[in-house]
């Protein structure tokens, strides 16, 4: 019992620490997917463009304005500049304490002897390079507070019509370590270590920044060597114990395989959940507990039977002495009388085994009856179908009755019965998931059908859906089609969301409604998303696919999801999106796709 049960609190542990690495990862990776998408688009600008081409006159102006825009809309944005070919800063904005701060010009610095900028200049002009994540320096200084720091960057230049330098933007993460440090719990912690060592986040805060500081001693090589080497070896692992407690682990490039295509170099990150080990040790006593209470249960229940068992031995000797006081006193007393005094002493001798053995029976049912609450007790706290599977298999080799088969076939019938409603429906929904995972994770041209990558993206959207007063309404054609379909759920997904945030009120509810049908040509797909809602505002809508434009922007919204959607529909999927809307009656975008993607 006592294995089992730090089995399964070790379990429980690993499953917790799993959970926040994975969460940990996944806000990485919409991070390095923001960055990606914001630098792509300042870097496509017309008006930056503009202000850029190679054969007019260097508008500085004009890219102060488009800087200030980009700063005032993007959340965490720190710093952005544009380096000429020798590494001086041309046009810089800043971001202090919420509000964006122009530098002048005699302000500006040569930023060549930084590394990102020398890293920058290597590339080829529009790949995309991502620097180490590491604290800001101004002016030859690390700023104080510290501000982690991740610099993306573009080469520009005469293949695009536009002056040779280089597009830097710098972007704070410390508010997004501050939401992963708000994860840790008392039971797991998480750090997250670089490809050399350096702790970026520990619970332990005066172990951070050791690379940029030039403390080498806060390197985890040093002071966890163990789990390091492991690292090393392996790059990712759960369930693994060290000298220091219980861990698990994951390792890979903060971009991924997802935006190699734009990204050519991007920092690789650990990310480590550890368990100290007197946190282990409390789940050790905690599971010791119970055991050590079933054996002292065990053990007062032996003693209370034995002391029966020894109360009904001494009361049949005491009884038996009785008896055979009184046989020697009708011996003696009746010596004429011999014959009935034989035949009394047979009745004597048979009442003595009687009563022998209705004690006898007393006592074992006594004890069944008492050892049937401990047996039971421990049959039901039985916690795996697998124990009581290796029980079986010893009672078949040690003597199988027929009462014990039977006991465990009612035992189990339930159990398994349940397990098995239970793991149908769990594999329904990680096969949606995992099918979901899979199309959002590639960018590559696939077969697929479109009612199943639909009926995927509502699974997931369920739970939102519930929560409001929306009812939704799919009419999915089972239509085969060659494409991208992770891209297409995105589009959906940004519609769907879109409305919900955008066309409804709260206390008032609606309805949406998503259909698909195969054109009459047979060639193109027509997907239409359509609300009840209050409709967009007529000056809204002539340049709604705009970057930026959005009526909720005091709600943290920037503005980019119909734009990304505009951008996805045109250049990833070769179709055409248009939208219809009437104010108060709703909104309905219609959505051109082929049906064979052809590059």
């Amino acid at each position: 019992m006592y294995r089992n049960d730090i089995n399964h609190r070790l379990d429980t542990v690993s499953i917790e620490q799993q959970r926040k690495i994975a969460q940990a990862e996944v806000l990485w990776g919409q991070n390095i997917g923001d960055i990606r998408h914001i630098i792509k688009i300042l870097y496509r600008s017309p008006a930056f463009t503009y202000a850029l081409a190679e054969d007019k006159e260097l508008n500085t102006g004009l890219i102060q304005r488009i800087f200030i825009s980009f700063a005032e809309s993007v959340h965490s944005l720190m710093q952005v500049r544009w380096l000429d070919e020798n590494g001086l800063e041309k046009v810089r904005v800043d971001v202090k304490n919420g509000q964006v701060v122009t530098i002048a010009e005699q302000n500006l610095q040569n930023k060549m002897d930084r590394y990102y900028v020398a890293e920058g200049f290597k590339l080829d002009e529009g790949k995309i390079y991502l620097s180490n994540i590491d604290l800001n320096v101004e002016n030859g200084a690390i700023e104080v507070p510290f501000k982690p720091t991740i610099r993306a960057t573009i080469k520009t230049g005469a293949s695009n019509g536009l002056r040779a330098g280089l597009l830097v933007l710098n972007y704070d993460l410390g508010e997004l370590l501050a939401v992963i440090r708000s994860f840790d719990s008392e039971r797991v912690t998480l750090q997250i270590v670089d490809k050399n060592g350096y702790w970026l986040k520990n619970s332990d805060q005066s172990l951070e920044w050791g690379r940029d500081l030039k403390n080498e001693t806060n390197n985890i090589s040093v002071l966890i060597p163990e789990v390091w080497n492991q690292i090393n070896k392996q790059p990712s692992l759960s369930q693994f114990s060290h000298a220091s407690g219980f861990a698990s682990y994951e390792c890979n490039n903060l971009a991924g395989n997802t935006f190699s295509v734009d990204i050519t170099r991007s920092p690789s990150l650990c990310f480590l959940a550890s368990t100290s080990q007197s946190v282990m040790t409390q789940l050790k006593i905690d599971a010791l507990i119970p055991s050590l209470f079933l054996c002292a249960t065990i053990v007062l229940l032996g003693i209370f039977i034995l002391r029966r068992e020894w109360d009904l031995k001494m009361k049949l000797i005491g009884l038996y002495r009785e008896q055979e006081r009184d046989k020697h006193k009708i011996e003696e007393g009746y010596e004429n009388n011999r014959n009935l005094l034989q035949q009394q002493q047979l009745l004597q001798n048979d009442l003595v085994e009687s009563r022998k053995l209705s004690a006898l029976g007393m006592m074992v049912a006594g004890v069944a009856h008492e050892l049937n609450t401990p047996i039971g007790t421990a049959i039901l706290a039985a916690s795996r179908l697998k124990s009581e599977h290796k029980r079986l298999a010893k009672a078949v080799l040690e003597g199988l009755s027929r009462n014990s088969l039977d006991q465990y076939l009612v035992s189990t019938q339930t159990g398994l019965e349940l397990v098995e409603k239970s793991q149908k429906k769990a594999a329904e929904l990680v096969k949606s998931f995992k099918r979901l995972a899979i199309d959002r994770a590639r960018e590559d041209v696939v077969s697929y059908r479109l009612d199943v990558v639909v009926g995927d993206l509502i699974t997931t959207l369920s739970p939102r859906l519930k929560d409001s007063q929306i009812e939704l309404i799919t009419d999915i054609e089972s239509i085969e089609m060659v494409g991208r379909p992770g891209i297409v759920s995105h589009v959906l997904q940004n519609l769907l969301v879109n409305a919900l945030q955008h066309a409804f009120k709260k206390e008032i509810g609606g309805k949406l409604t998503v259909t698909a049908v195969l054109c009459t040509n047979q060639r193109d797909v027509e997907i239409r998303v359509s609300d009840n809602g209050k409709g967009i505002a007529p000056e809204v809508l002539s340049n709604l696919f705009d970057p930026f434009v959005t009526t909720n922007r005091a709600e943290g919204n920037t503005g980019l999801g119909m734009h990304f959607v505009h951008q996805w529909v045109i250049n990833s999927l070769n179709g055409s999106i248009s939208v219809v809307s009437e104010q108060h009656k709703g909104t309905t975008f219609i959505i051109k796709l082929p049906r064979q993607y052809q590059e």
